[in-house]
């Protein structure tokens, strides 16, 4: 932008013309920085990748670009392959204080096909699987024999009742260390944990639990 001539015009006309041009090229110069700013800090998306030279007018400094190739432009060159990382699975690695229930599958015959000989084991192939057992549920029958003599009148003989978390109760103490932790340690409402029993055919009513 050229600067304003000195000392300025005194007809008010070419004034008011220089005014005119003077705002024209201050909206254009907005304009050019309101581009290159959104060029620079906008989306990755949005950004261009070559600037125009025509507005490129401005010496802006760190604020100028390097140009580079268009971003949807895959005819050039084709877009760098990330590696893959593995997935992660922890196949072999179970926790080791798991019960192991091993499973040896034998081939049909030790016999060699060529020979007619022996086989001999070299090795061995091993595959580990986490497996589940369900909650099963059973009813302890508590059993207490009454003894008396025949040969007197004496008192029956029977071994005291063991006692119950819940007297004259049904539930055993796993029973009702099962429900509390499913209820405050698995957040499991009681009307689930009804749901569940009666699906094994057992009918508890939420109240009881």
């Amino acid at each position: 932008m050229p600067p304003p001539p000195d000392p300025l015009p005194q007809d008010p006309a070419e004034l008011a013309r220089m005014v005119r041009r003077l705002a024209a090229e201050k909206a254009a110069l907005q304009e050019q920085v309101k581009i290159l700013k959104a060029l620079i800090f906008g989306a990755r998306s949005e950004k261009a990748t070559v600037i125009d030279p025509q507005q490129g007018l401005l010496d802006l400094g760190d604020l100028a670009l390097e140009a580079a190739p268009p971003a949807n432009d895959n005819a050039g060159r084709a877009a760098p392959e990330r590696p893959r990382r593995p997935a992660n699975r922890n196949v072999g690695a179970l926790p080791r204080h798991l019960p192991r229930v091993e499973r040896v599958i034998e081939p049909e015959s030790t016999t060699c096909p060529c020979c007619a000989g022996r086989l001999h084991r070299i090795g061995e192939d091993v595959a580990e699987a986490l497996d589940v057992i369900p909650a099963i549920v059973r009813v302890l029958r508590t059993i207490r024999p009454k003894y008396v003599c025949r040969a007197c009148a004496g008192h029956p003989v029977q071994a005291p009742a063991r006692p119950r978390v819940v007297d004259g109760g049904m539930a055993s103490t796993a029973l009702v260390a099962h429900v509390v932790v499913a209820k405050f340690a698995w957040h499991l409402p009681l009307y689930r944990q009804a749901q569940m029993f009666a699906g094994q055919g057992v009918a508890l009513d939420r109240a009881t639990l």
